[in-house]
């Protein structure tokens, strides 16, 4: 991901790209959990962060505009930096809301295969390029100096080994609609509402990722459809 840099390609890349990773990837996930009979636990983790507890959702505004404008809400966001970091946490809430979505919508599982994990990981603070970037290198030199850094972040290993935990959780036979959010590696974390709202999912698809997506890349079967979309 990215923070700090343009609103509109903090949304882009934040969320669009993951959304459309997990699309072009979920046949081939479905199709290797069958072809092992069901030794492998087909699994998308979306990772997430603190900073969406403090977002707003404000992807309403599309009500209000033509209903004949095909754009995302993304593309009406000014093409300014994210010096505040507030769509950098929308962007972050959003990509929860597009986990919910997904255990909502995607198929049930069959005698072939298991459902697909839809899972939400924070992995912590982690002292990354990304982190180090954003705050300079003034900054960056008075933690590394002082050894605050390293009392505050966790390692890039660290932080990988908190998402590897979700990965290992014990596999589910069933499909469900539940949240599971991994903080620090543990399940259970503490999540805003809105990211497990599905009136809210719905408007962000509509709004905000089915303008970006559809006729871009498949989907799955029926996406788009019955309130899901925009036809």
């Amino acid at each position: 991901g990215i923070m700090g840099k343009s609103k509109q390609l903090t949304m882009k890349v934040n969320l669009i790209g993951p959304a459309m990773l997990t699309f072009a990837l979920l046949p081939l996930m479905t199709k290797a959990a069958n072809e092992s009979k069901c030794t492998t636990t087909p699994t998308v983790i979306n990772v997430g962060s603190s900073a969406h507890l403090r977002a707003t959702e404000s992807f309403t505004l599309g009500e209000s505009g033509d209903g004949d404008d095909d754009r995302s809400w993304i593309n009406t966001l000014p093409d300014t930096a994210d010096d505040d970091l507030s769509i950098y946490a929308q962007s972050k809430l959003a990509l929860m809301q597009f986990s919910t979505l997904l255990r909502h919508y995607l198929p049930e599982s069959s005698d072939d295969y298991p459902p697909v994990r839809i899972f939400d990981a924070h992995p912590g603070l982690v002292w990354t390029p990304l982190l180090r970037n954003h705050i300079g290198d003034a900054a960056v030199g008075t933690l590394t100096k002082t050894g605050l850094a390293n009392l505050i972040y966790k390692s890039s290993t660290e932080g990988a080994q908190a998402l590897v935990a979700a990965l290992d959780s014990p596999p589910s036979a069933v499909k469900t609609e539940e949240q599971v959010y991994f903080v620090n590696g543990r399940s259970g974390g503490y999540a805003a509402s809105e990211s497990v709202s599905i009136d809210a999912s719905l408007r962000l698809w509509k709004y905000v990722i089915a303008p970006a997506v559809v006729g871009v890349i498949e989907l799955p079967q029926g996406w788009g459809l019955d309130g899901k979309g925009r036809s």
